[in-house]
């Protein structure tokens, strides 16, 4: 994947922040307000098992009350963070520590006034942050609190009052909120060819990408069919192993429900499967197993196809995707 410019000292680039503004607690009663810090703690435990996200040096002077800083909230007894369960509190400043320091020396021209999706945020370093790596070409994800008035999950524009440097940012609220994310950068980013099945893994955890897949065996150029391989696979990654459990395995109902998102897919017909000479060229070599990827799914009824097995107990319940051709024997 394209790294971050200015990263140093062999550590992997980090693709997340935390958006210190959005903690704000000043609506939250005691027992919402635990629950609510508690899923962001999940959250941000759930993406530091994985990969590096970065805060603010100065996170925890932030206001999350009138006049409370998140210092004074998180650990100073006695005061306003005594309503929370002192473990709740206890894991957020354990796991906000575990986040890499971001400084101002990372980014050139950290503007600390933004808009997101028309709001105005004051002192909002950590998406100015966000920003100018993202229009530098590194695209950063937005962790927030995610209290009921939090920025929804996904891209929203976010941009400088007074100048006109802008981009979509992406906000998340949970660790599966990523997958979205990693999806988004192969249009943002023009991703290469060589890079798309590194970025696959994130992007489609419930998949596998067979070694010997080629966009070149396809009628057409990367460019113009890396979306379209990348919504089948989104498909696939989400709906497919679910539907076939709530069909009990008909194709023709796995057919028309995942034609709802403008795929067309199939298994082989049974005058194909009859031909053991044509099924041969479904087969695949996958880490010295061998896999049947007999449905596939068409950009076109004479041209394209994505073949890929059912979920795979050999790999764990996921999909391969074994062969992207512009069409084989039938």
């Amino acid at each position: 994947m394209p790294g971050a410019e200015g990263e140093s000292h062999g550590d992997p680039p980090y693709r997340v922040v935390v958006d210190e503004t959005s903690f704000d607690f000043r609506e939250l009663e005691p027992d919402r307000l635990t629950g609510v810090l508690d899923d962001f703690n999940d959250a941000l435990g759930d993406i530091l098992r994985e990969r590096p996200v970065a805060a603010a040096e100065w996170w925890h002077e932030h206001a999350c009350l009138d006049g409370c800083e998140l210092s004074e909230f998180l650990y100073v007894r006695g005061g306003p963070g005594d309503t929370v369960s002192p473990d709740v509190r206890r894991r957020t400043a354990l796991l906000m520590d575990r986040c890499r320091a971001w400084d101002t020396g990372d980014t050139a021209d950290v503007p600390d006034r933004v808009h997101v999706a028309g709001e105005v945020r004051e002192l909002a370093w950590t998406l100015g942050h966000a920003l100018r790596r993202t229009l530098d070409g590194c695209t950063t994800a937005c962790l927030v609190f995610p209290a009921d008035n939090a920025v929804t999950r996904g891209w929203h524009p976010v941009g400088i009052p007074t100048g006109n440097a802008a981009a979509e940012l992406y906000f998340l609220h949970a660790a599966s909120d990523l997958t979205a994310f990693w999806r988004g950068l192969y249009e943002r980013e023009d991703v290469p060819e060589r890079l798309f099945p590194v970025l696959a893994a994130d992007a489609f955890p419930s998949l596998v990408l067979a070694s010997t897949l080629s966009f070149r065996k396809f009628d057409g150029t990367y460019r113009e069919l890396r979306s379209w391989v990348a919504k089948v696979l989104a498909v696939l990654d989400d709906h497919f192993a679910d539907a076939l459990a709530r069909h009990a395995g008909l194709p023709d109902h796995v057919q028309a429900e995942l034609g709802r998102f403008g795929i067309d897919l199939s298994p082989e017909s049974p005058n194909t499967r009859a031909k053991e000479k044509v099924m041969r060229q479904r087969y695949v070599e996958h880490e010295g197993e061998t896999y049947r990827c007999e449905w596939h799914a068409k950009q076109h009824p004479a041209r394209n196809r994505v073949h890929f097995t059912l979920p795979e107990q050999r790999l764990g319940g996921r999909i391969l995707v074994g062969i992207f051709v512009n069409h084989l024997d039938t």
